[in-house]
C-alpha cells in the first residue's frame, strides 16, 4: 500500500525524504512506518525520529488525514490504510 509522509517543521527529515514522500509500505501501525523509515534511511533518520531509548521522540507528533493530533497511545494501535497521509510535526512550546 502507499502512504504519503509530510515532515513539517523537521528540516532534517525533509532533507532525507523530501517535503512529501510516498512510501510503499506493507502495512501496520505508525510505529511500524517509523521503523520502516529508519531502516530505509539509516542513522540520520534515527537521530531525528527516535530518542536515546529507541522510542519516537516526545517532540514529534503525528496527524493522519487531517484528523487532528494522535495521542501517543495511538502510535501502536492505529493501523495505516492505503492512501493515508501522515504528517510528522515538531511540537513547539513557548509562552
Amino acid at each position: 500500500m502507499k502512504i504519503i509522509v509530510q515532515p513539517l517543521g523537521l528540516p532534517g527529515l525533509s532533507e532525507i525524504i523530501g517535503k512529501k514522500a510516498e512510501f510503499e509500505f506493507s502495512g501496520g501501525t505508525i510505529l511500524d512506518l517509523v521503523a520502516f523509515i529508519v531502516k530505509k534511511h539509516g542513522l540520520k533518520a534515527r537521530q531525528i525520529l527516535l530518542d536515546n531509548e529507541g522510542e519516537v521522540d516526545s517532540i514529534i507528533q503525528f496527524i493522519i488525514n487531517e484528523e487532528g493530533f494522535l495521542h501517543r497511545d495511538d502510535f501502536t494501535s492505529r493501523h495505516l490504510k492505503d492512501g493515508d497521509i501522515l504528517k510528522f510535526l515538531l511540537l513547539a512550546g513557548g509562552g
